[in-house]
Parts: structure tokens; sequence; C-alpha cells
């Protein structure tokens, strides 16, 4: 907990930029701090979140920024503003401090810190953390839904889901434990290019020391060369070699222990599954054994850990015919990972809002994996150019659209696969929604099959 910092936030004028859950709780910590708050949104702000402000004394507007909120001493950003906006570009051309909020809810708590990002698993790898260490007194927050500044003047572990997003807005943000679990093409269009990307996901070990921990995935160059960057102890985790850290081998996950591998318990013992889901496994078990569970709770943890929804969750079976939700899977890197835990080829749904990816990574897994492509949202073309000429591809208006189409082209042992490769906000709140609004179909198409 940095007391200084806290205690110079009185009578501090600051503006918060972003009226969602991170804005509001970055605001109610700096009043409560004593600090003089605005908070500007480029959206119009719900009625509900305006009458929290009110409640909490907090100055706002909403649809647009305006000089008012450069009438301040410091800015905390939300994740979602990007830190090439017109907005932060002028408080910098001013000379005025631009922090995130996660760097002021880490300067509010005290305890150890778990900080974990990537393209793909980290929702999954920090919860099983904090499962793993549920009987202790840990803390689930960050990009997972609860901000850090939530938090405020709590002790204990606290185990954070961090985005790059985040990441870019950080100044002293120092993890004891942090892992970087894999960089895939991802939001170039809020970076501005892939470089940055890379850039702004290594900067989670930017301050960390020689005491500090750091776990990388040693499968990805890109990702195991961040040990050339860091000053903190490093751990590797594979699915391929025999690594200083945890890797798997002949079916079981394997941990080092006093300057030895030793078999935490076979991957067919956990609920879930998937190569994906056993690396997401060892990075837990590390960080986890970092954190101070021994083996018997880290392998208690592994085994009744359930997963996550729309994260290849089991939906339900009509005639013959399975569907999973993957809604979570909002790039292509994410798709991969999913095909690659089936056998025989699947029928695949894709598209939403096109984040400026490339999908020709994916070609062969699916030549490999898929039988039919159904597109949707507004990356639909995209995706035909991409896919058509490797396997068959038509489009769906909508989701229930989607279900339809896929069902009817399908065969008895066929899986239908949601796992869109693309945001959801063109035609869907979040992903939640969009896994919700397929799990619906489903359940309504299942409905129609049996009446019949």
């Amino acid at each position: 907990m940095d007391v200084d910092f806290l205690r110079e936030l009185k009578g501090k004028k600051v503006t918060v930029l972003g009226g969602g859950k991170s804005g509001l709780a970055a605001a109610k910590l700096l009043r409560r701090l004593g600090a003089e708050v605005f908070l500007s949104d480029i959206a119009p702000l719900p009625d509900e979140v305006k009458s929290k402000l009110d409640e909490m004394g907090v100055r706002f507007e909403d649809g647009g920024h305006t000089e008012l909120a450069l009438e301040t001493e410091m800015i905390i950003t939300s994740p979602g503003v990007p830190i090439h906006s017109d907005i932060i570009k002028k408080a910098k051309s001013r000379g005025i401090r631009v922090i995130g909020e996660l760097e002021l809810g880490f300067r509010a708590i005290d305890g150890t810190v778990v900080a974990i990002t990537g393209t793909n698993g980290k929702s999954t790898v920090s919860s099983l953390i904090a499962h793993i260490l549920r009987k202790r007194n840990v803390f689930l927050c960050g990009n997972i839904g609860n901000p850090l500044s939530e938090f405020a003047f709590k002790k204990g572990i606290f185990v954070l889901e961090v985005s790059s997003f985040q990441l870019t807005t950080i100044e002293e943000f120092r993890p004891a434990i942090a892992a970087i679990l894999n960089i895939a093409e991802d939001h170039t269009d809020w970076h501005g290019s892939f470089d940055e990307y890379v850039r702004a996901k290594r900067m989670i070990t930017k301050n960390q020391r020689s005491n500090d921990h750091l776990i990388l995935n040693f499968d990805e160059p890109l990702v195991r060369d961040t040990a050339l960057e860091t000053s903190a102890k490093v751990h590797f985790v594979s699915l391929k070699e025999a690594v200083n850290g945890a890797f798997f081998m002949d079916g079981a996950l394997l941990v080092e222990s006093d300057n030895y591998h030793k078999v935490l318990l076979q991957a067919i013992d956990m609920k879930i599954k998937g190569l994906h889901n056993i690396q997401n496994a060892l990075f837990a078990a590390v960080a986890a054994k970092l954190a101070g569970a021994d083996f018997d709770e880290i392998r208690e943890g592994l085994r009744t850990f359930e997963g996550l929804p729309h994260r290849l969750q089991f939906v339900d079976v009509i005639n013959g015919v399975e569907f999973i939700n993957d809604s979570k899977g909002t790039n292509p890197h994410a798709v991969e990972w999913a095909l690659k835990g089936f056998k025989k080829k699947v029928i695949l749904i894709m598209g939403g809002e096109d984040k400026g990816v490339d999908f020709t990574p994916l070609v062969n897994s699916v030549w490999h994996k898929v039988k039919l492509l159904i597109v949707m949202g507004k990356a639909r073309r995209k995706l035909k150019r991409v896919f058509a000429n490797i396997v068959p591809t038509i489009e769906a208006q909508n989701m229930d659209d989607a279900v339809l189409k896929a069902y009817r082209a399908a065969d008895p042992g066929d899986t239908v696969l949601l796992s869109p490769g693309c945001a959801s906000f063109d035609m869907f709140k979040n992903y939640k929604e969009r896994g919700e609004k397929f799990v619906h179909a489903v359940k309504y198409l299942k409905a129609q099959e049996e009446g019949v």
C-alpha cells in the first residue's frame, strides 16, 4: 500500500475517464480519499450510473469529453479508453498525469499480487488460481469483472486478470507473481500495431525485481523471449519440453519441487478438458505454488475446478448433434485452440466485430478440423474471403439462423461449435450475451424438434 500517494489525493482535482465498473470503482475510492472527482464518458451514461455519481458527490459529463475533463491535476482511465485517444493526448501535452484504474487500485491494497495476462486463457487461469487458494484470504479481481479499486484497504492474496489495455497505463504496478500465457494477434485496432500489443503485454514485468516471479509459456518464442527482459525469477510452462516450472508428459502434469519434478495428477482426472486447459492448469499450479499452496491443495483444486461459462461449454444434444458454446473465443488464436480439442471435423460458427486481426493463420486448422463454416456479423465478408476456398462457407443473419442452419447441415454424431474469433459488440452487449443467445437458440430448437 502506498500511503503517501493515497494521502496526496485529498483535495486534489482528479478526472476519471469512463463510467463503467472500473470508472465507478475508481471514483468511489477517490471520493473516499477526499479527492474532488469529475467523471467524463464519451458515451451516454445510464440513469442508474448518474444516480450513483450524484450520491457520491461526483460531477460528470457524458456523450463526449470536453475541456472540463482537462481541468484537473490527474486523470484515471478505465481500461477501454485507448492510450492514443484525443483526450489522453491532450492531457499529456499539458503535463497532466495519466494512470489507469489498475494502478490506483494497486496503490490501495496490501498483500501478494498474482497478475495473469495473455491473449487467451486469462479468466480461466485466474479463476483456477483463486479456486486452488480459496481456503486462504484470496480476492479474484481485475479484468474478470471486479475492479481492483473495489478491494482498497484489504489485505490478502489478490489474483488479477490483467488486459493489455490496463498495462498501458501502469507506473509502479508490481506483481509478486506474474504470468504471460500466450501472445497472438488481437486488439491491433486499439493498440495501433501488433508490436505495440506485444509491448503492452510485456509491461506486466516492467517493475518486477529479483525476488519476484514471472511464469512464461516456453512453447511460444514471443513469450519465452520475455525472459531476456525481466529482473524476476523465471519459471516456464510447456506442453512439449521438460522445463523448470511445470510441463505435460505422458498424460501427466508435472511441477518442479526442490529441484526435481513431481507428478501432480493425470490430465484425465481434471474436469476441464483439452490441451489448452492442460496448459492453463500448469500455469495455475505454478502460480498457486509460488503463492504458498501445497501440493495437496493444488491437486485438489485442479481436480474439482469445473471451468467457466462460454469457454467450450457443453450446451445440449439434439438428435445426436452436440452443441458447444465457446463465445469467449474472441480471436483466431482462441478458435485454433478450441478446434484442437476435437478429433472429428466440426460445424463452426464464426463472426462478429472484426478487431483488425488477420484470420489467415487459421486456414490450416479450418482445413483439417471444419466441415462447414457459418459466418455472421460485420466480419462475415472478410471471413468468407479467407475461408470460402478452403471449406464450404455460408452466411447467417443472426444467432437463431446460425444455429438452425448448423443443425440442418449436421449428421448424427456431429458437433456444432460456436467459437466466433471476433468481438461481440456488433450484435450483442458482450460475449456473455452472445453465448447466452446461442444457448437459448439451441434450447428453443430442441424444444421444437422434440415437439415434432
